[in-house]
């Protein structure tokens, strides 16, 4: 085993260059594109961490994390109604007593529910997993960063399900996210692999959204519409009643990662009433943003079902794309149209040596194990 790796710490991707993150990922989120998006976009705040793990002048891996200033972590962790609030107090007070920083770090892409950890072809994965564990854990303890998290590791991440609790971490039940395997040579391929009664069903869906003078169109992602952040917009204010801004991060995502981006809008008699933009790495296809304009929809004209899956699900096949990933949520929206579920894990650390091993002991806890499980049901129905 080579004993000459060293492991650096960076503040921006430029650091480690673009040919060296894009080497070893698959993943659109985990892109060079994507984190330069992220550092120059203003549509909210970001403080990337970059752990870089170096063989020689090569990079081997890469662990990307982000301190936790929008506080995301107690938004999605597992367990939000009785322990969370309790932790969060507890950085708070331990803010003002100078104690520790305030927000967690987190070791995943912001607006991916996906945390993970980019290594290249090698035979010591589990190795430069050791490396980076330790590098973290020093730069808590240097830092004064009270919790690190891997907030969505897949349970088809071997590397980090067999591995991180032998550094400390503890694991819960996470979200369910869903993904499309792409395995059929043609649409109609698709609409045959459904039984007699889903595949009528996406067929009228399909039709009635042309009758109805919807055409879905793909678009280039130059100049990007001002209309695209008012309808990302719209469908923030539906669902969280909160007016997000998304302007600056789709500016600079089509200014950094165009050549990574494929869109869809749907446009009913001329006008623009919803869209669809994906990212894609390779094979992967990633639906990143959707936006709708809810006032001139209805329920027969089917515009998000079309916009959303058919019609990147038809690119997708014509371009030999592999796997679409999308969110949580909607479950039986998405089984219905050929997804499978993919469960994820939160893995929390404290990293502090006396407060460590009692929170360690609470979390591990019959009763915690308990309610996480009954509040992640509640959260996913």
């Amino acid at each position: 085993m080579a004993l000459d790796k060293e492991v650096r710490v960076f503040r921006s991707v430029d650091a480690i260059g673009r040919d060296s993150i894009n080497s070893i990922t698959d993943d659109a989120y985990f892109t060079y594109e994507w984190f330069k998006t992220l550092e120059t976009q203003k549509s909210f705040r970001i403080s990337p961490i970059y752990f870089a793990v170096y063989d020689e002048c090569k990079v081997v891996g890469v662990a990307p994390c982000f301190i936790d200033l929008l506080d995301q972590y107690f938004h999605y962790a597992p367990q939000r109604r009785y322990i969370l609030p309790a932790l969060r107090k507890m950085l708070i007070i331990g803010r003002r007593l100078g104690f520790c920083q305030e927000h967690v770090l987190l070791c995943y892409s912001p607006l991916s529910y996906r945390s993970e950890v980019l290594i290249g072809k090698t035979s010591e994965k589990k190795h430069i997993l050791n490396l980076l564990a330790e590098k973290i854990d020093a730069f808590c303890k240097k830092e004064r960063i009270l919790f690190s998290s891997f907030l969505f590791v897949s349970e088809f991440d071997e590397l980090l399900t067999g591995n991180l609790q032998n550094f400390g971490y503890l694991k819960s039940p996470g979200l369910t996210n869903f993904y499309l395997d792409v395995r059929w040579s043609s649409f109609n391929d698709y609409l045959e692999s459904f039984n007699c009664k889903l595949r009528k069903n996406i067929r009228r869906e399909i039709r009635k959204c042309a009758e109805n003078s919807v055409a879905i169109e793909e678009l280039e992602f130059v100049d990007l519409p001002a209309y695209v952040s008012e309808l990302t917009s719209n469908l923030n204010l539906k669902y969280t009643n909160k007016v997000t801004s998304y302007s600056s991060l789709l500016s600079k995502l089509s200014e950094h990662a165009k050549d990574k981006t494929k869109v869809f809008i749907a446009k009913k008699n001329n006008e623009v009433v919803g869209f669809s933009l994906n990212l894609r790495q390779g094979d992967i296809l990633d639906t990143c943003f959707t936006g709708f304009k809810y006032d001139i929809l209805t329920n027969t004209d089917f515009i998000y079902f079309n916009v959303c899956y058919y019609a990147p699900i038809r690119w997708a096949i014509e371009e030999g794309i592999k796997k679409i990933y999308y969110r949580d949520r909607g479950e039986k929206v998405k089984l219905h149209r050929g997804c499978k579920p993919e469960n994820t894990y939160s893995f929390l650390k404290c990293h502090d040596e006396l407060l460590g091993p009692l929170i360690n002991n609470l979390l591990r806890t019959p009763l915690y194990s308990h309610l996480s499980q009954r509040e992640l049901g509640h959260s996913g129905s």
